[in-house]
């Protein structure tokens, strides 16, 4: 599990990922949330991932950054749908649920309203800061050269 960033621009880092992982970013992102939200108290799902690196890292030891998260999974599923990419109506009910969710809470004082911080994760590695932009960037690109179904971005494009 991990959240691909090249950019602390939501938008770009969404429109730098190819069709396939970013159509994978939004169901991870969607389960990030509704992880930490159940930490937090205001749903209740499984949580057995909350022990996984990026889920702890948006949890931020019990004052999460749930704002700027769904404001990122926002971007990656736009971004999605402009790609001409397809969602269940289940699947965008949830999104829908998890929005008001998330915006029945806003004044409850119960996570960050700060940018979410850059996390790079892969394996063992662990860098905090700018430097992760890069290094999914790279990760990113090894991932592409080393895919055997050559990845696609942007067939489709809706404007």
């Amino acid at each position: 599990m991990q959240i691909f960033r090249v950019s602390p621009d939501h938008v770009v880092s969404a429109r730098y990922l190819d069709n396939r992982r970013l159509s994978k970013q939004v169901l991870v992102l969607y389960q990030i949330l509704r992880v930490n939200l159940s930490l937090v108290g205001v749903l209740d799902t499984n949580t057995r991932y909350q022990h996984h690196p990026i889920v702890k890292h948006v949890y931020n030891g019990g004052n999460p950054y749930i704002t700027d998260t769904y404001r990122l999974l926002e971007a990656y599923d736009l971004e999605h749908q402009r790609r001409g990419g397809k969602r269940s109506p289940a699947f965008r009910e949830d999104l829908e649920s998890l929005k008001q969710l998330i915006r029945g809470h806003l004044n409850d004082d119960l996570w960050r309203y700060d940018p979410l911080p850059p996390l790079y994760v892969f394996g063992e590695d662990r860098v905090y800061g700018d430097a992760a932009y890069d290094l999914y960037v790279t990760l990113l690109h090894d991932k592409w050269r080393a895919d055997t179904i050559a990845p696609r971005c942007g067939t489709g494009l809706k404007t």
